[in-house]
């Protein structure tokens, strides 16, 4: 195994030629011994050799360490499958070093949901092999007017969770075809996706067609935000809120909340997220709060539902709060 990086710098040393810009000599060498020490780990993995507790102390996941600093990948994801599959390498780990894996594990988490989420958008929205594609000079078939909303089907998420994408253009938000519709790009769902996708998630069709109109959602309207996903930056749950407090914002006002919701999710906690971005979004665009609330009382109900006891509950939603307040 290479040795641990950041050697005691040689004070006779000469400098680099050409200079750092004027950038100490030492924070260059460091990112130099770093960024080199990470390789030789890499080439040693990939030789199939087992990095021992000194590489992956050495490899820099303590506070600004090299490890730290890295955005996901497969050199952080290497590094942290070292670290984490041996109980031994664990129990060596300084605390700093160990928030600092706990901490990558969470930037990997967050690239595999944005990749999760990408390729479904893609599988869902890339052209329908059973169909040919149509003629350079024909006509575009008009779209098809969107279905009548109904009752939720058996099983069908309801409520802001999976309808709020969709009631907020006005279409049945369990049809992702015409949930996507109306995005910025106007993305098209290829038909009978969540059918043919769910049985390989073992999901039910209608919380596919949610994923799908999800990611297709999230990638037209808060570009910025689902990039820092990728970036392991934020958590995904940190872009559910952001995607739930924008579904009425009105476009115009997307590009300002998503700049802004982007860079406060880094440092905010989910609770405190969720509050900055209420007021952004009451900020920009007051109107947006009685849209949801006129959108949302569609979908009052009140639903009797079996207790795990085995006793019977009741859950009201969406009522006028007058009604609620004198009952």
């Amino acid at each position: 195994m290479p040795p641990a990086p950041f050697p005691d710098p040689d004070p006779d040393a000469p400098g680099p030629d050409g200079g750092n810009d004027g950038a100490p000599e030492s924070l260059w060498s460091d990112e130099e011994d770093g960024a080199a020490y990470l390789g030789e780990l890499m080439a040693a993995a990939a030789a199939g050799e087992e990095l021992t507790a000194q590489d992956i102390s050495g490899a820099g996941f303590g506070h600004d360490g090299t490890a730290q600093q890295l955005h996901p990948g497969p050199v952080l994801a290497t590094l942290v499958h070292a670290a984490t599959t041996d109980e031994k390498i664990l129990a060596t780990l300084s605390d700093d070093d160990l928030v600092g894996v706990i901490t990558a594990v969470r930037r990997v988490g967050s690239f595999a949901a944005w990749a999760e989420l990408t390729a479904i958008r893609e599988y869902a929205t890339r052209p329908d092999p059973r169909r040919s594609a149509p003629a350079p000079d024909a006509a575009p078939a008009p779209a098809p007017a969107p279905a009548p909303a109904s009752a939720p089907a058996p099983g069908a998420p309801s409520g802001a969770a999976s309808g709020a994408r969709g009631r907020a253009r006005g279409v049945d938000p369990r049809d992702p075809a015409a949930a996507c519709a109306g995005l910025p790009g106007a993305p098209k769902v290829r038909e009978f996706a969540a059918e043919a996708l769910a049985p390989d998630l073992h999901l039910t069709w209608q919380t596919t067609a949610d994923q799908i109109t999800y990611a297709c959602t999230i990638a037209a309207r808060l570009p910025v935000t689902f990039a820092a996903l990728r970036a392991g930056k934020i958590h995904p749950v940190h872009l559910r809120i952001a995607e739930d407090e924008t579904a009425y914002l009105a476009e115009k006002f997307l590009a300002e909340a998503d700049e802004k919701l982007a860079a406060a999710a880094q440092s905010k906690t989910f609770g405190e997220f969720r509050y900055y971005a209420h007021r952004v979004v009451l900020k920009l665009d007051p109107d947006s709060a009685l849209r949801r609330k006129n959108e949302a009382r569609k979908d009052a109900h009140v639903r009797p539902f079996r207790e795990a006891s085995g006793n019977a509950g009741m859950s009201a939603r969406e009522l006028p709060p007058d009604e609620v307040l004198a009952s």
